[in-house]
């Protein structure tokens, strides 16, 4: 609550400093932020100002006993194999082996758990295939970025397939981003392999360790995990030197207000700091006050952002 209304630099260093002591953190807040967004909306709508509620559908009126004893029937009819539920959407019976999709609109990141025990985190704008069976666990990565924390399944490892590879882990917590041209990895716990397809044949295997990152097209060395970019599943964009055009792109990924450069040549200036991603009224003012620029508010949904009186643009 205190960070709704404009929290002061103080305010966001403890923060900062509280979703980094332990990763549960930053799993509760998004969940506490997002209830706090649900209720906002709910507010609004039209059940909230008449009251008049929908029943539930005929599934969801039941006690979970008759659920289970409704999957037993099925099952013993032959009529299919009650397999995952659909994340979001109304009860839905899916067959073990078919692929369930999770996606995250314009804002939202999202904390799903599997039935394998393992837990992904999908960033804003992400789209994801999800297969467990028997024989097989594989998560396809189409677009956006992701946490993978995976649970131990005996010896059958968790395929991610991203545009260009596949990466194979056991027990770790690794990042995926499919974001900009070529998919990236960062591992923050344990190890995973990832082999490189192009023009369909496989590329030799290579492994990550703890605190490495690499491009899947990176024939180089890996370099080293950036560990203020792993803040993205707490909602922080920490910027280390970044170039203003490159930040501008990050934060409108989350919101529908958009920021804009009036002058391109605002793009090569570089930034260093951290900044809530749904907060670009204070991610303008900040850049604003700092590079001496001035803001447009006249279309309300851009913040543009102007060189200011002195006119002159310089490196900072």
């Amino acid at each position: 609550m205190r960070r709704q209304g404009g929290a002061s630099p103080t305010v966001e260093q403890a923060f900062v400093a509280w979703i980094s002591a332990d990763r549960r953190h930053g799993i509760a807040y998004q969940q506490a932020e997002r209830n706090w967004r649900d209720s906002a909306q709910l507010a609004s709508s039209a059940v909230a100002s008449n009251r008049k509620l929908m029943p539930a559908p005929f599934l969801m009126r039941h006690s979970t006993h008759m659920a289970a004893a409704t999957v037993g029937i099925i099952a013993a009819l032959g009529i299919g194999t009650a397999g995952l539920l659909r994340y979001g959407s109304p009860v839905e019976w899916i067959a073990a082996a078919k692929a369930t999709t999770y996606e995250t609109p314009r804002g939202e990141i999202r904390t799903i758990a599997l039935a394998d025990g393992s837990q992904l985190t999908l960033d804003t704008g992400t789209r994801i295939e999800v297969t467990l069976s028997s024989g097989e666990r594989r998560v396809s990565l189409e677009r956006g970025r992701a946490r993978f924390r995976v649970m131990r399944d005996g010896n059958r490892p968790l395929v991610v397939a991203v545009p260009g590879g596949t990466l194979a882990a056991g027990s770790t917590v690794f990042d995926v981003s499919v974001i900009g041209r070529t998919p990236t990895i960062a591992v923050l716990e344990g190890h995973v392999d990832w082999m490189r397809r192009a023009g369909g044949k496989a590329g030799q295997a290579r492994t990550l360790v703890a605190g490495q990152a690499a491009a899947l097209d990176d024939t180089a060395a890996p370099g080293p995990a950036v560990a203020g970019e792993a803040r993205w599943v707490s909602g922080m964009l920490v910027l280390d030197n970044t170039p203003l055009g490159q930040a501008v792109e990050a934060i409108n990924r989350y919101n529908h207000v958009q920021l804009r450069l009036a002058d391109t040549r605002l793009s090569r200036l570089t930034a260093t700091g951290a900044f809530q991603v749904h907060n670009p009224e204070a991610f303008a003012h900040a850049v604003a006050v700092t590079f001496h620029l001035g803001i447009d508010r006249s279309d309300p949904g851009l913040l543009l952002l102007r060189p200011g009186p002195q006119g002159a643009i310089a490196p900072r």
